[in-house]
C-alpha cells in the first residue's frame, strides 16, 4: 500500500468499503469514483475503463491482497471466539465440525509415501557408448585431460625363471 499514490490507495480502500456493491455489479466503478477518478462530465464508460485499468495494475492487485489480509487478520479474534463457543456447546449444530477443525490444525495427520522406481532393462552397448562419447565431448569442452586409452593385446604366461 505504501508504494501507491494517495488516489490509488483510496481506490483500494474503496473496494473494501461496506457500502460498495458486489463484484460485477459496479464495484470497480464505485471505487474509482470514491477515489476521485473521473470528472463530473466523465461518462460511465470512461470511468469503467479507468477502473478496469486500475484493477488490472499489478501494484493495485498487490495492495488489495495486502489490505485483504489485514482485514482477515483483524477478524481472527471473532473467528476464534465463534469456534470456541461452538466447541463449548455440545448441542451446537457445528460442534463436532469445529472440534475436528481445531484438532486437525493442532495435531495434523501425517501421511508418508515411499516411491521406489526400478529399471530392470539390461544396459545396451549402443547407449553406453553414446554416454561415454558425450562424457568425452564434455571433458574436451571443459579442458580436462582425456581418459587414458584402453590397450588391447594378447598375452601369454611365461615360465618363471629358475635361479
Amino acid at each position: 500500500m505504501a508504494a501507491l499514490s494517495e488516489k490509488r490507495r483510496a481506490f483500494v480502500i474503496a473496494m473494501f468499503d461496506p457500502d460498495a456493491p458486489q463484484e460485477g455489479r459496479g464495484l470497480l466503478k464505485f471505487a474509482a469514483i470514491r477515489a476521485g477518478y473521473g470528472s463530473p462530465t466523465s461518462s460511465d464508460n470512461s470511468i469503467r475503463v479507468m477502473a478496469s485499468r486500475l484493477a488490472h495494475d499489478p501494484r493495485i492487485q498487490a495492495a488489495a491482497a495486502e489490505y485483504a489480509q489485514a482485514h482477515i487478520r483483524a477478524l481472527a479474534p471473532n473467528a476464534v471466539r465463534a469456534v470456541r463457543d461452538a466447541i463449548a456447546d455440545p448441542r451446537h449444530k457445528d460442534h463436532i465440525r469445529a472440534t475436528a477443525m481445531v484438532l486437525d490444525r493442532v495435531d495434523p495427520l501425517e501421511t508418508t509415501h515411499t516411491v521406489r522406481v526400478e529399471d530392470h532393462r539390461p544396459p545396451s552397448i549402443e547407449v553406453t557408448q553414446k554416454v561415454l562419447d558425450r562424457i568425452e565431448e564434455l571433458m574436451r569442452r571443459a579442458g580436462l585431460a582425456p581418459k587414458a586409452p584402453v590397450i588391447d593385446g594378447d598375452f601369454k604366461v611365461l615360465e618363471e625363471a629358475k635361479g
